[in-house]
């Protein structure tokens, strides 16, 4: 009976001590985005095309919500001194290119981000009808926030929520997430640019 008792405690002593580790996404993939700052009374869907390896992002905009506006195909490169950035208007066909002032922010759950648990979108007590997450949250300390979403296995992106005083509060919903790139020439910037 000691020995059970024993072995419980280091069980429950091992289990409490564990400090869950921030999962990697993969560094190549696809989806659909939805993102919303209702600060500034914007909200768009897109398809974005994902490169953490070579640090580049392209964003086709598909529908805005909020306002009518123009709609962009952007594509950021972060692996050049400076970064460019490349923003064609899709109904004018004006390209504009400049320098990329923000720094390289992956689609990742930051470093020294405290676990807040885990939950299911949809539900476990039925095999195949939900999916489980995992929450993480950061406080960085030029006071940014962070709160991401992620599922438990491989680390696909669902939501983040990214507020900053300079950008105020930008929620980023994924959908239909597909791994690997599948034009290999999306991150070529558009000929309208050249």
């Amino acid at each position: 009976m000691k020995t059970l008792l024993l072995f419980s405690a280091v069980c429950v002593a091992v289990a409490y001590s564990q400090v869950m580790e921030p999962c990697s996404p993969p560094s190549l993939w696809e989806a659909r985005i939805s993102r919303v700052d209702p600060e500034k009374r914007f909200s768009e869907r897109a398809r974005i095309s994902y490169d953490a390896t070579n640090r580049r992002i392209r964003i086709i905009e598909e529908v805005n919500i909020l306002v009518a506006r123009e709609y962009y195909d952007v594509l950021f490169i972060h692996n050049t001194e400076p970064g460019t950035e490349y923003r064609l208007n899709l109904k004018t066909k004006e390209c504009q290119k400049r320098d990329i002032v923000d720094a390289w922010r992956p689609f990742q759950v930051p470093p020294n981000s405290t676990f807040l648990g885990e939950s299911y979108i949809g539900t476990g007590s039925i095999q195949g009808a939900g999916v489980q997450t995992q929450l993480w949250e950061n406080v960085f300390e030029n006071e940014d926030k962070y709160f991401g979403v992620y599922t438990a296995v491989g680390c696909i992106p669902i939501q983040e929520e990214f507020y900053s005083r300079r950008t105020g509060l930008v929620t980023t919903t994924f959908f239909d997430v597909t791994g690997g790139i599948s034009d290999p020439n999306v991150f070529i910037p558009p000929r309208e640019c050249m």
